[in-house]
This record gives structure tokens, C-alpha cells and sequence, in this order.
């Protein structure tokens, strides 16, 4: 072999030592960025997972807010069946000084009940029976009304915005 030749050899093999090394950095690198890429998808997920905590807490928070008056209102709901039970029975008397007074206890009453209102507390809706409401204690046969319709309401029941606090006691018709 010639000098010529054999030292496009040595420079052959030196280019590809040179070209397997390059490949070895590269590689090495393409690892490097692909471990870097897994370590970003972690923390973007990591990240998103805190976000959606945040939000679900954000919402928890929101809601205790929201319903902390519950128990509150649950120990009202009995005065104000009292409040209201008191003006039905003072109206049907013929007593004028107890006449008189059922004003007085109308203005509480309707007081306390605009003062619900304003905190989102409300009586249930008595239009039609409805056993997420309702809780049906009785069943009674009547003419008047049609299967399934309330036909007495024993205990007005609340809700706190959209939550029940607690069902109406009604009678309902049965055919």
C-alpha cells in the first residue's frame, strides 16, 4: 500500500472515530433532552394538579361559607313554626287584646321570614308532592284533590339555596 493511500486510511478512520464520537454526543444529548422533556411533563401535570386542587378547595371554601349558617337556621326553623302557629290560632280567637297582638306577631314573623330570604333561605314549594321535598306522613283519600297531591302541609320545610334543610311534613291524597 502506498504512503498516499494508507494515510487516507488513518484519516478515514479518524473521521469515523471522529463521526462515532459525534454520534455518542448526540446521543447523549437526544437522552439528556428526552429526560428533560419527561421532567417538564411532570411538573406541567404537577403544576396542573395543584391548580385543580386549588380550584376544588377555592369551591369547598366557597360552600362552608355559604351553608356555615345551616345549623344556625335549623334551631330558627322551630320559633318561626311557633311565630306562625301562634298568628293561626290568635286569629280564630274572638279575644280583641289577642287581636291585637297578632299584629305584632305578624311583623316578627314576616321580619324573620324577609330576613331568610335575604341569606337564601327559603320555605319549600307546596304545588306539587315531591319526594325530594316532601315527606309524606299521612295519606288520605279526597274528592278535592288528584292521586299524589298534597292535601295538608303539617310543617313547612326550608331550603338554603339549593340545599334542603329540612323536607315538608305533608299529607298527600291517595284514590
Amino acid at each position: 500500500m502506498s504512503k498516499k493511500a494508507k494515510n487516507k486510511n488513518e484519516k478515514n478512520e479518524k473521521l469515523e472515530q471522529e463521526v462515532e464520537s459525534k454520534e455518542e454526543e448526540t446521543s447523549t444529548e437526544d437522552k439528556k433532552v428526552e429526560e428533560l422533556e419527561q421532567r417538564l411533563e411532570q411538573a406541567l401535570r404537577a403544576y396542573a394538579a395543584c391548580e385543580n386542587d386549588k380550584k376544588i378547595m377555592e369551591k369547598q371554601k366557597t360552600q362552608a361559607i355559604d351553608y356555615a349558617v345551616e345549623k344556625f337556621v335549623k334551631d330558627l326553623l322551630p320559633i318561626i313554626d311557633t311565630l306562625e302557629l301562634a298568628v293561626k290560632n290568635i286569629k280564630n280567637t274572638e279575644d280583641e287584646c289577642a287581636k291585637e297582638m297578632v299584629e305584632g306577631v305578624e311583623l316578627t314573623l314576616k321580619k324573620m321570614v324577609d330576613t331568610f330570604k335575604n341569606h337564601g333561605i327559603e320555605a319549600v314549594g307546596h304545588d306539587e308532592f315531591d319526594p325530594n321535598y316532601h315527606q309524606a306522613v299521612q295519606q288520605v283519600e279526597s274528592d278535592e284533590h288528584e292521586e299524589g297531591q298534597i292535601v295538608e302541609i303539617y310543617q313547612k320545610g326550608y331550603k338554603l339555596k339549593d340545599r334542603l334543610i329540612r323536607p315538608s311534613m305533608v299529607t298527600i291524597c291517595k284514590k
